[in-house]
């Protein structure tokens, strides 16, 4: 598995870096735990504006879950998810006069996670097979995260993050905290 998510990072990046005309990406993680018992995971992703002063901006990242649960025949249950996810989201800064509020923004996001992992339980005694998610399953979800500019290259970021339907697990939210890195690839401009 660890070299499928090596492989499938990979190759968004250099898509990514080599087809889009980016002048800057920001790469990024988030630590995320959910609000149903021990279900935590995180996610890597990739995102830039898609024009220079844009505030609307394309991402693409993996994320994993781990312990996501789910009741089935008066049991419970607990999986590993991995999902391939695509999102559009709109930054909106704050315009204030104290220099420590400028550095704040908030991010509102939607898109759709594609799931990569096979979740199937095996009832043994009743010889019978149930399914919670197949690979390709898709499921949308939205985001609200704030960021703080801690330097010109390095943000924090904290928000929420909800799947209203995630294949059978029904609706999963999570909270998340994360850090991302500014790379700068085009000249550097001054001013207006």
């Amino acid at each position: 598995m660890k070299r499928q998510f090596v492989a499938v990072l990979s190759t968004v990046l250099t898509l990514v870096t080599v087809s889009l005309p980016t002048h800057a990406v920001e790469l990024g993680i988030n630590g995320h735990q959910g609000t149903e018992r021990e279900t935590q995971g995180y996610e890597i992703y990739v995102t830039d504006n898609f024009s220079r002063r844009s505030p609307f901006y394309w991402r693409l990242g993996l994320s994993r879950y781990n312990d996501v649960f789910v009741e089935w025949n008066g049991s419970e249950l607990e999986f590993p998810m991995n999902h391939a996810e695509a999102a559009l989201s709109y930054r909106h800064p704050l315009f204030a006069r104290s220099p420590t509020m400028r550095r704040l923004s908030f991010e509102f996001q939607a898109g759709a996670a594609v799931s990569l992992t096979e979740n199937k339980f095996t009832w043994a005694e009743l010889d019978e097979e149930k399914y919670f998610s197949e690979s390709g399953d898709i499921s949308a979800f939205v985001a609200l995260s704030a960021h703080y500019k801690v330097s010109s290259n390095i943000s924090a970021s904290l928000g929420i993050k909800h799947f209203p339907d995630m294949s059978e697990f029904g609706s999963i939210s999570s909270a998340f905290l994360g850090v991302k890195f500014n790379f700068n690839f085009g000249p550097t401009y001054y001013g207006n």
